[in-house]
């Protein structure tokens, strides 16, 4: 049971994001913990991990979620949640239902896992490891619109990969947000990044509208890129908040902190 005097105070005007490094959870007695708080048929999908270094991502990803709900509703323990996915298999909340309601979205990048959550907006969140092997130069000539291949071509050479990965976590977000998977196409929006706010731009066909929806990169360090998306409407924009957690079960005396993130 999650006590009222622990619970985080989360307003519709709050966008909170907790970050968990997998390499500080890996102790055997944080392992049995995370496990011990999975359903079924997660414990299955942990089974079928082959690698080690997946299956401790894996527990850490649920760990986190699972714990940090908790701490938002009340009389919700970590082991209650059930999660199911919409068509496009964006995970949401299931069984349980919040009062006020809860909101969130996941990430993980091998090394490090996030989790942003809301109470009703629309938010997505993307998190890469920047150094990881992949064909810059191909994924953003498939991806990315003429507008960003050309500002990612202007910059030297020093610049470019983490621009790359600015641009893709940021596009990562906002379709994680809209919850419909890669059915959008990507080449539909652009953003902008040498300006703040991030400025997105919709070409017709997307039918959306940049004023509803507010974008930052979150600073992890420089061997990642964090990206958050949230859809506000017509509301001004949320204030995001941002902390590193070692997810634990039983979060009672934690003592929790936020950094204000830089719009």
């Amino acid at each position: 049971m999650t006590e009222a005097s622990t619970l985080i105070d989360l307003t519709e005007e709050d966008a909170h994001v907790w970050y968990a490094w997998t390499s500080a959870c890996d102790t055997p007695t944080l392992r049995a913990a995370y496990r011990a708080l999975l359903a079924p048929e997660e414990v299955e999908r942990l089974a079928r991990f082959a690698c080690d270094q997946l299956k401790l991502e894996y527990l850490v990803t649920r760990a986190l979620c699972r714990t940090m709900l908790s701490r938002y509703a009340r009389d919700i323990s970590p082991q209650q949640w059930r999660f199911r996915t919409n068509a496009y298999g964006r995970p949401e909340i299931d069984s349980c239902e919040t009062e006020p309601p809860l909101r969130f979205n996941m990430s993980n990048a091998g090394s490090v896992v996030a989790c942003v959550v809301t109470r009703s907006a629309d938010a997505g969140i993307d998190v890469e490891e920047i150094a990881r092997r992949c064909d810059i130069s191909g994924i953003a000539g498939t991806y990315f619109t003429a507008r960003e291949q050309q500002a990612l071509r202007a910059l030297p050479s020093s610049r470019k990969r983490g621009r790359f990965f600015d641009i893709w976590t940021l596009k990562e977000s906002y379709v994680k947000a809209r919850g419909v998977g890669l059915s959008i196409d990507l080449s539909l929006f652009s953003f902008d990044v040498s300006r703040q706010p991030i400025r997105v731009v919709f070409e017709p066909e997307a039918a959306d509208d940049a004023r509803d929806w507010q974008f930052a990169l979150l600073d992890i360090g420089a061997r990642h890129r964090m990206a958050l998306g949230i859809r506000r409407g017509a509301r001004a924009p949320l204030r995001v908040s941002m902390g590193e957690i070692v997810p634990k079960p039983a979060m009672h005396g934690q003592s929790l902190h936020f950094m204000e993130s830089k719009q």
